[in-house]
């Protein structure tokens, strides 16, 4: 049941790739810069979410084994997942300026 509703995701995705005056109501290649955002956002969004979740599942396995370095680690992990959200702004930003060149 799972694999139809991925499929039929899969066959909408392509179709609106293939055809893009249909898919963002443009000319030319306003509609791959329109697709091209959509998914940055959409794989950063992904790819932050995982590493955070990732970075603190570790974080509160190593403070659940060790109590005594949760000061001396807490640090680090703040400034990890600091980076980690500061990527997911950045291409937050490069999605902006593309949806800039459509108008």
């Amino acid at each position: 049941m799972k694999l139809n509703k991925w499929t039929t995701l899969a066959a909408t995705m392509v179709a609106l790739t293939l055809v893009p005056q249909l898919a963002m109501a443009a000319d030319g290649t306003e509609g791959y810069i329109g697709l091209g955002a959509g998914v940055a956002m959409g794989f950063a969004v992904l790819g932050g979410g995982l590493g955070q979740g990732m970075a603190a599942r570790g974080y509160y396995e190593s403070v659940a084994r060790n109590p005594q370095v949760n000061e001396k680690i807490s640090g680090n992990f703040f400034v990890g997942l600091a980076f980690i959200e500061s990527l997911v702004l950045f291409t937050f930003v490069i999605a902006f300026m593309l949806q800039g060149k459509l108008g």
